[in-house]
């Protein structure tokens, strides 16, 4: 994942020209270029945890979709891991305010806010309310421990606005994994419904669940990296007692370079890979937490092998291996509980069709005709061809289908 995040210089308390403002103004329109990259894992690292991942998820699920054999899905979930990195790639300002906090949470900076991981709020918004809050009511808490010599928020080098808080990535996870459950209940329906004429659905269905393989596969990865979980993300900021390395190159090495140089990949760490991972379905952050735990406990041990000089030799190796071995663990528990959190009732299956309903669109059944209304050749339906015409009754229960759920979101219930 992209971490640009510089902190120092001094805390603004005046008015900012208008040449300032000007000037953010037309940052947000064209977006930002001044920045230093630190990714976590490389793509090759994000992919070995996804094929990893696929493998635990086809021995605990052998239910799951039978499409996710093929070594073609495998290779596009794999290539959707690092599709948020790519959105670094884009100047788009907006897209970097929303995109890069879900990469990483310093556990560190939660204290300043009046939190640990043991407090922090499940749900996204209810977590930046609480920091908020308690910006406004402790100030001085704000910019942490004194006795650290950490620099200050600038929120004048901090123009994406994304630097502030502690990140979101416990609460990215989360998101994906319900989305990795919407895409499953829906190729759940469409299989179930077995119809021809949703061909194309359920393509889309398959991309979908793909596509939400990978991001659950970013986020879950990324916080395997012990530097998403820490202020130290990328050289040791403060006070240094034990001489660390300040080297803005740490990360990237870290992301990449240790992992090449001990040919760290899905071929060699397959035989090695668990699947013990095991995911609370009733209440999932909390496994998501610890999962950040067991990651933000080994960060300094990548500290000290690198003052060492064992980073580069087998300490070093066993120590990538096991996170990305931890993150691949993870992940499989995640696909299979999001699988199984996907099962249908009944009353889902009835609440796709009344939303889906194809009355009226090309290859769906035609609208019936009302009672007081000729039926002639030109007005036969969209059905049209040689195509087998439904019964006045398959008919009627689509276009009904297709007009009741109307703004209910599939859900039976009406959505704003």
């Amino acid at each position: 994942m992209t971490r640009d995040r510089e902190r120092g210089g001094e805390r603004v308390k005046r008015t900012l020209p208008s040449s300032v403002v000007a000037a953010a103004v037309g940052w947000f329109a064209v977006g930002w270029v001044g920045v230093s990259n630190a990714c976590a894992w490389d793509s090759a690292g994000h992919r070995t945890i996804t094929f990893l991942a696929m493998d635990g998820f086809a021995g605990l699920a052998p239910d799951r979709p039978a499409f996710l054999v093929s070594d073609t899905s495998r290779q596009i979930a794999a290539f959707q891991a690092s599709e948020a990195d790519r959105y670094r790639g884009v100047r788009h300002a907006y897209l970097k305010h929303e995109n890069d906090p879900d990469h990483f949470l310093d556990v560190e900076d939660l204290e300043k806010f009046g939190l640990t991981l043991e407090t922090i709020p499940p749900l996204r918004y209810e977590y930046l309310r609480a920091m908020a809050i308690s910006k406004h009511e402790h100030p001085e808490l704000a910019d942490g421990d004194p006795s650290l010599d950490l620099p200050p928020y600038n929120p004048r080098r901090d123009t994406a606005k994304t630097q502030e808080f502690p990140g979101y990535g416990a609460h990215a996870v989360m998101r994906h994994h319900g989305k990795l459950i919407a895409a499953f209940r829906t190729y759940r329906s469409l299989e179930r419904l077995n119809d021809s004429a949703r061909g194309a659905q359920m393509e889309a269905a398959r991309a979908n669940i793909l596509h939400e393989m990978g991001q659950l596969s970013h986020f879950v990865g990324d916080l395997a990296q012990p530097l998403h979980t820490t202020r130290h993300f990328n050289g040791w900021v403060g006070k240094n007692p034990h001489g660390y390395t300040t080297d803005k190159g740490f990360h990237a090495y870290i992301d990449g370079g240790v992992v090449s140089l001990h040919k760290l990949n899905y071929a060699t760490l397959r035989d090695r890979a668990t699947f013990d991972r095991k995911i609370d379905e009733a209440d999932p952050f909390k496994d998501v937490l610890e999962h950040i735990r067991r990651s933000h406990a080994r960060f300094e041990e990548l500290y000290i092998l690198r003052k060492s000089g064992e980073l580069d030799r087998e300490a070093g190796k066993e120590l990538i291996a096991e996170r990305l071995l931890d993150g691949a663990s993870m992940l499989a528990a995640m696909y299979v509980s999001a699988w199984r959190l996907s099962e249908l009732t009944d009353r889902d299956q009835e609440d796709f069709l009344r939303y889906e309903g194809l009355a009226g669109e090309p290859g769906g059944p035609e609208r019936p005709a009302k009672k007081d209304e000729k039926k002639t050749d030109a007005g036969a339906g969209a059905g049209g061809g040689a195509e087998r015409k439904a019964t006045p009754e398959e008919a009627e229960r689509a276009w009904e289908g297709a007009g009741a759920g109307r703004g209910t979101g599939g859900g039976g219930q009406a959505d704003r």
